[in-house]
């Protein structure tokens, strides 16, 4: 089986260096064989070694399940590079994506499957939610990295994540102004509204304050997570990342 690829889109395929002429690779099996961090030698996306290392930090987490049938989604599409290591990673599994673009007709064919939504729309996630039958085993916010796109999506979307999953959100350190001052990323001027003050402040208090979420998602938080891990890079980007982990399902008798 050669590997799944985007189409009608060369230069993504440019982007990730493939090499269809060589025989030792292009194939699923050739694929299976690398971790994470190797199979940057073909996805160059910002989350290999040379830009946020992050793929470092995934490998344990994911490697256990990647040959399960698990449902991954990651919010943000851009070149697509992200989603086709996923699928090429996870060969047994489902792989979701949305974007405010349409990748459609890019996706065709690939496995991929994107919609197109505006994280910070609790509208355009609950219609992604109720298409793709939600109950996801891993949620990765690669989106828009401001802070109402990163809190609304983890309000609206940890329900959607299954017992004993867990939802990442990528570049928390958009919570820094000193290191990332783009007016984009919504930082008010107290920066009293960041992912990063909501999160540690979680993890003091275990309570969740945030501008962005509505009462009832901040209360199912605060039931629902089990730990949260924070990870800090001390690379020039000051790259943060954090995994928060979904409780496992109370069992009845």
């Amino acid at each position: 089986m050669v590997m799944k690829t985007l189409t009608l889109t060369a230069w993504i395929l440019t982007s990730a260096c493939l090499s269809f002429g060589q025989d030792s690779t292009g194939t699923a099996e050739w694929f299976r064989s690398k971790s994470l961090p190797e199979l940057c030698d073909t996805f160059r996306t910002d989350k290999c070694a040379d830009r946020h290392n992050f793929l470092e930090i995934y490998e344990p987490l994911f490697e256990p399940m990647r040959d399960d049938s698990i449902r991954f989604f990651e919010i943000g599409i851009l070149r697509g590079l992200s989603h086709l290591m996923w699928v090429n990673y996870f060969q047994n599994g489902e792989v979701y994506g949305i974007d405010i673009r349409d990748y459609t007709a890019a996706a065709a064919g690939s496995g991929i499957k994107t919609y197109v939504a505006d994280q910070a729309n609790r509208k355009d996630l609950y219609a992604f939610m109720r298409a793709s039958g939600a109950n996801f085993d891993v949620i990765l916010d690669d989106g828009g990295h401001a802070m109402d796109h990163q809190q609304i999506s983890l309000g609206c979307m940890f329900q959607a994540v299954k017992p004993g999953g867990m939802f990442i959100i990528e570049d928390v350190h958009t919570s820094l102004p000193n290191y990332y001052p783009d007016t984009s990323f919504h930082v008010n001027a107290a920066e009293t509204n960041t992912t990063l003050l909501m999160l540690e402040t979680f993890i003091r208090t275990g309570k969740i304050y945030s501008d962005y979420m509505l009462d009832v998602e901040a209360e199912y938080l605060e039931n629902n997570i089990e730990r949260v891990e924070l990870h800090y890079r001390t690379n020039e980007r000051h790259s943060i990342v954090c995994i928060i982990h979904k409780k496992e399902a109370i069992e009845t008798e």
